[in-house]
C-alpha cells in the first residue's frame, strides 16, 4: 500500500468512518510510515482548531430582516385555525343548541314513524292474517249446539251442515243414543237440569267419559249418559271418524242442559 493511495482515506480513518478490514489495514501501513503518520496528526489539529473557532455572528439588521421575510412567506400557507369565542348568550343558542336541537328532534322523529310502520301492519295484511288464523289447538274441544227437537236429520246432513270444523270436533249422530238421552231430559224423564264432562270420543263413534264436572250427586244422570256414550247397536252417539274426516280421538267438553221457557203470554186485555 502505498501513501499515495491513502491520502484521501487518512480523513475517513480520522472520522472511524473506515470498515474493520481498511481499518486494519492503514494501522499496518502508518506503523510503518512515518510520512502518514504525520498527514493524520496534522488532520487531527485542523478538527481540534476548527473545533475552537467560533461561528461569526450575523448582524442584527441582516437577522431581522430573514426573519420577516421567512415571516411573510409562511403566513398566507400557515394560516391557524378559526376560533371565535361566543360573547352573547343569543349567538350560543344560535350556534350550538339550536343545531343539536334540531338533529336532536328530526332524528326522534324518524325513529317514531319507523317504529310505527314496522309495529302497524296494513289493513290488508290484518285482514289476511285473520283469514288464515286457525284456533288454537286445545285438548278439550267445546261442540256445537244441538237441538233435540228440531227436525230429525240424517248423518251425512248433519255432517255437512258442520262443513269446515268437523275436522276439529266430532259430529253429534242426530239419530245416535246421545240424541235419544237429551230427548229423554227434556220430556222430563231425567230430573237433572245440567249435566257436564269431558269425554273422549273414538273413531267408531262412541265415546267415554273421563271426567265429571257437573253434577257431582246425581248418579243416575252420569250412568245414563255412560250408556248412550258406550251404544253400539246403529245408535253410535257420534258419526264415524272417516264421515267427519277427523283423527280417531278427540277429547270434548260435552254440555247436557235444559232450559225452561214460559210461553205463556198475556192477554191483551190484561193490564201489566
Amino acid at each position: 500500500m502505498k501513501c499515495r493511495d491513502l491520502q484521501y482515506e487518512l480523513p475517513l480513518y480520522a472520522d472511524g468512518s473506515l470498515s474493520p478490514s481498511e481499518t486494519a489495514a492503514l494501522d499496518a501501513h502508518l506503523r510503518s510510515c512515518p510520512l502518514c503518520r504525520q498527514k493524520l496528526a496534522d488532520i487531527h489539529d485542523l478538527r481540534s482548531e476548527l473545533r475552537a473557532m467560533r461561528a461569526p455572528a450575523m448582524p442584527r439588521v441582516r437577522l431581522e430582516s430573514i426573519r420577516s421575510a421567512v415571516l411573510a412567506e409562511l403566513s398566507p400557507a400557515m394560516t391557524s385555525p378559526g376560533f371565535q369565542l361566543i360573547e352573547t348568550p343569543r349567538r350560543w343558542i344560535d350556534a350550538w343548541l339550536m343545531p343539536y336541537a334540531v338533529g336532536s328532534v328530526a332524528s326522534i322523529l324518524l325513529g317514531v314513524t319507523m317504529l310505527w310502520l314496522i309495529l302497524s301492519p296494513s289493513g290488508e295484511l290484518q285482514t289476511e292474517l285473520a283469514a288464515n288464523r286457525r284456533p288454537a289447538p286445545s285438548s278439550a274441544i267445546m261442540l256445537s249446539e244441538f237441538d233435540p227437537m228440531a227436525p230429525e236429520l240424517t248423518p251425512a246432513q248433519y255432517v255437512d251442515s258442520r262443513f269446515g270444523i268437523t275436522g276439529e270436533s266430532p259430529s253429534i249422530n242426530p239419530r245416535g243414543a246421545l240424541v235419544s238421552l237429551t230427548r229423554s231430559m227434556v220430556r222430563g224423564d231425567m230430573k237433572e237440569s245440567e249435566v257436564v264432562v269431558i269425554a273422549d270420543v273414538f273413531g267408531n263413534g262412541l265415546a267415554r267419559i273421563a271426567e265429571v264436572i257437573e253434577p257431582s250427586d246425581n248418579k243416575q244422570a252420569i250412568e245414563e249418559l255412560k250408556k248412550a256414550l258406550q251404544t253400539d247397536d246403529g245408535f253410535t252417539p257420534f258419526v264415524p271418524a272417516e264421515m267427519d274426516k277427523r283423527s280417531d280421538r278427540m277429547r270434548v267438553v260435552l254440555k247436557i242442559q235444559t232450559v225452561d221457557v214460559d210461553t205463556r203470554a198475556a192477554s191483551p186485555g190484561n193490564g201489566s
